[in-house]
């Protein structure tokens, strides 16, 4: 059912990567540039890899958006809805820790070119994105394993 509490963590969820990839797609590839600078300075890498390496890290919010919104309208098939959720919260892990390691390298860059505080704030949001839309997808995952179980006991009664 749409109204079921998972299905609130799963939206919140998508919201918040939603806007994590639309607000913030330019100050990534902004970012990136720093990023690579860096990286130059330590390994010789082509640029054809890292620009790779940004376009699929760059729509992974998306799918994780695409993956949380299916999940929400699988709600009679709790199997595939589980399996779902589960890509997604492995996608989102694999985002909370890819977080970390961008703004390690390129934080300090970010914060010299924002042009107001009220950005800086936003930057700081974020980077606890992903780690507040990873719990929020456990917990809907866990909601659906609970609601599995209790239509599993009560086909054992009937």
């Amino acid at each position: 059912m749409i109204q079921r509490i998972q299905s609130i963590y799963l939206f919140l969820a998508s919201v918040f990567y939603f806007s994590y990839w639309f607000f913030g797609l330019e100050w990534y590839k902004s970012g990136f540039k720093i990023l690579e600078n860096q990286l130059d300075e330590y390994f010789v890498i082509n640029s054809p890899i890292l620009d790779l390496v940004l376009k699929i890290t760059s729509y992974v919010p998306l799918l994780i958006v695409i993956l949380c919104t299916i999940v929400i309208f699988f709600y009679k098939n709790r199997n595939r809805q589980i399996s779902i959720c589960k890509t997604s919260l492995y996608l989102s892990l694999f985002m909370s820790f890819y977080t970390l390691v961008y703004f390690y390298y390129t934080f300090e860059g970010l914060v010299a070119i924002m042009p107001t505080k009220t950005l800086e704030i936003l930057l700081y949001a974020a980077i606890l994105n992903p780690f507040i839309s990873s719990y929020l997808i456990y917990l809907a995952l866990k909601s659906i394993k609970n609601d599995k179980e209790l239509v599993d006991s009560l086909e054992r009664i009937r």
